[in-house]
């Protein structure tokens, strides 16, 4: 199962978006890491019908990788809208049409269930580098990210990278993604937590991108990072 965040759910779970969130220690962070903390966002995509009422939609994680371009998962697109919400707190102003939104100007995609989306008018003050030949992640090798489980923000979670897994064992042919192999981490994930940047303890570089939850969200599983040089210039122009 995906883990993009049904937005309707997360309008009815008042109770769940309104909680008290408290954020990360820095002390506890090293330098990387807080760039990489400031760089995560919430973003919301919906459909609306004629009259504005949503019929659909979802919510996601994602991370400024350039002053209006994030990176994220691409099941968190809805091609039939170029309007996102990016950290909108206000359910109900995203409900009643009345939020500030901002416009895909253009959109990227690696074919590994991850996007680029170049953001008109977005101008985030903190983001990571996003090179070529991402690496892949490492058996054994211990994970942390930031996320937004169920529409809850700025959530910390750490992992380990059990293995791998045939995508065509999963039998999703839904995902736009080759496969073949999904990396499993040993983490909680659950809706929202979609499009989260996975990053190594060891030497703090990207490693993946958060698309599955298996196992009632036990399991985490992701892709690697195949986007070329020339799709990242492209997001950034």
């Amino acid at each position: 199962m995906k883990v993009l965040q049904n937005l309707i759910s997360v309008i009815l779970a008042v109770s769940m978006v309104t909680a008290p969130v408290f954020a990360i220690n820095k002390k506890h962070l090293t330098k990387i890491q807080e760039q990489q903390h400031k760089a995560m966002h919430e973003i919301v995509m919906v459909d609306r019908d004629p009259d504005g009422v949503i019929q659909g939609g979802g919510l996601c994680t994602a991370t400024a990788i350039g002053p209006h371009t994030l990176l994220t998962a691409t099941h968190c697109n809805d091609p039939s809208t170029d309007q996102i919400y990016i950290d909108q707190m206000d359910r109900d102003a995203i409900k009643n049409n009345t939020a500030p939104y901002y416009i895909v100007a253009s959109r990227q995609f690696d074919h590994q269930d991850h996007m680029l989306l170049d953001i008109k008018g977005a101008n985030f003050k903190v983001y990571i580098y996003l090179g070529p030949n991402v690496r892949l992640p490492k058996q054994s090798e211990p994970t942390y990210e930031w996320g937004c489980p169920n529409g809850v923000f700025d959530q910390y979670r750490q992992g380990v990278v059990s293995g791998t897994i045939k995508l065509s064992d999963i039998g999703d042919t839904e995902v736009d993604a080759t496969g073949p192999l999904v990396y499993l981490v040993q983490e909680s994930v659950i809706g929202g937590d979609s499009g989260s940047a996975v990053y190594s303890q060891v030497d703090g570089q990207l490693i993946g991108i958060v698309t599955y939850g298996f196992d009632s969200g036990q399991f985490m599983g992701m892709f690697p990072i195949q986007f070329t040089g020339e799709q990242i210039e492209a997001s950034m122009q």
